[in-house]
């Protein structure tokens, strides 16, 4: 067993911030998509107005989902070799009410089910809700990405856990850069997907269970 690390929202190049309330609350805002609206995708018009939204993940019941591109992208290579049993977690840049922004542990999903290299159009299923199945069906364009099916411990927790510089040396052996931020450092260390094994492993999906 393994548990990946998916660094995931809006970050610092976009025009809105996902906010982290003062009793660590927050609302995690999905990125815009690359591609004008039309049905079946998404809107959230408080936020992005008339531009469809990658709504990824989405953990609401009764299937909660992630999905991301694991053949095509660097970024997400490591996914490939999630399976049944597996945790993914999710990283996300979360701004306060003092406009602070910093990266928190915001959900997770455990691993229930895998649809693998979507090439075409798999008829409905647990994954039709997904932002990519939702792409795809408005756009024609099945780009072997991937739909991971959450278990019933997949949620988003309730509190933002926060990712500092401490939490980052624990999981992934990063250490202070000279001429970067602390952000910028763990950023640059979190934006491909980390698969973690043994005590990272079980410090990450202890992090996410408190």
């Amino acid at each position: 067993m393994a548990a990946f690390l998916a660094n995931v929202g809006v970050n610092a190049s976009h025009r809105v911030q996902s906010p982290l309330h003062a009793d660590g609350s927050f609302r995690l805002l999905p990125i815009p998509e690359s591609v004008p609206w039309a049905p079946p995708m998404v809107r959230l018009p408080e936020a992005w107005g008339d531009r469809a939204v990658h709504l990824d993940p989405d953990l609401a019941p009764p299937h909660p989902t992630y999905g991301d591109n694991c053949r095509r992208a660097g970024r997400a290579f490591s996914l490939r070799r999630a399976q049944a049993g597996d945790l993914i977690v999710f990283l996300a840049r979360l701004q306060d009410t003092e406009g602070r922004a910093a990266l928190h542990l915001v959900g997770a999903l455990d691993i229930e089910d895998v649809l693998a290299d979507a090439t075409r159009d798999p008829g409905p299923g647990w994954w039709d809700a997904n932002a990519h199945i939702r792409r795809a069906r408005a756009t024609a364009r099945w780009d072997s990405f991937w739909v991971f099916r959450g278990g019933p411990q997949t949620r988003l927790l309730e509190r933002a856990v926060p990712f500092g510089l401490d939490t980052a040396r624990a999981l992934l052996g990063m250490q202070p850069h000279p001429t970067r931020t602390e952000q910028q450092t763990i950023a640059s260390h979190t934006r491909a997907v980390r698969r973690l094994t043994g005590a990272a492993e079980d410090l990450l999906r202890g992090l996410c269970s408190s």
